[in-house]
């Protein structure tokens, strides 16, 4: 895979350049094209577990393929899903249900895949990270027009600004992104929604539910959130962390 992993050119200032807005929805199409098949059209449903920037790796003609299976589960045709004492996987782009209680499901990879629809849009880390200069509240965006079209990336305002259909096809995207990060698991659309939704720009989308992990930034510079109707902190010394138990 010459062009490495989706991360070494999504938050690089200058290398994010390359990613115009018709490689990036590609690139979201594409993702969403492979997990359909893992969760849907597979003999064996697949739950990948672990799916990130940093695992999704670019051929050449920046075609998107979902790499690292370690820590992947196969599911029998009558499982929705599975509860484990063991929770492994990355924080920032863990769905809460797994990351707090061991359970995890389809639903489990498309919170995943929400968070990677808006880095790719935003250009910014999640903050799964713990990166405190270089990453962003992902999943206190609200779906307000002013507010996200704030968040874009600066390399795609430009062509936004120029072309009507790409901004909207921007903000249709966001707003997958967030249905897909919905706090309650039944909430989150199916790969083949998804799909569809991605396909098409006339059926009206649902509005999203307040995501899971809203984390608004406080004045000040530091951080101050909810999860789970708990407050927790981050600054540039330590940070609080939830953990299943």
């Amino acid at each position: 895979m010459p062009n490495r992993s989706l991360d070494t050119i999504l938050f690089d200032e200058d290398k994010n350049k390359e990613l115009d807005w018709e490689k990036r929805f590609r690139i979201i199409s594409e993702i969403a094209r492979g997990l359909q098949y893992l969760h849907e059209e597979s003999r064996l449903k697949i739950i990948h577990r672990d799916l990130k920037a940093n695992n999704i790796l670019l051929d050449s003609d920046l075609t998107p393929k979902i790499s690292d299976f370690g820590l992947a589960k196969l599911f029998g045709g009558d499982q929705s899903h599975i509860v484990t004492n063991r929770v492994a996987g990355t924080y920032g782009y863990m769905a809460p249900e797994y990351a707090m209680c061991g359970q995890y499901s389809v639903k489990s990879d498309v919170f995943s895949f929400g968070v990677i629809i808006l880095e790719i849009i935003t250009g910014r880390k999640s903050m799964g990270s713990y990166n405190y200069e270089q990453s962003v509240s992902l999943l206190g965006l609200h779906w307000k027009a002013g507010t996200v079209l704030e968040l874009l990336d600066p390399s795609l305002i430009e062509s936004s600004q120029q072309c009507c259909d790409d901004r909207d096809q921007m903000l249709r995207c966001i707003h997958i992104g967030l249905l897909c990060v919905q706090e309650n698991p039944a909430d989150r659309p199916m790969l083949s929604s998804i799909a569809v939704m991605l396909r098409s720009g006339t059926p009206p989308l649902r509005a999203p539910t307040r995501p899971a992990f809203c984390m608004p930034w406080a004045a000040g510079g530091e951080a101050s959130f909810a999860a789970g109707g708990e407050l927790v902190s981050a600054n540039h010394v330590s940070i609080t962390e939830l953990e299943a138990r």
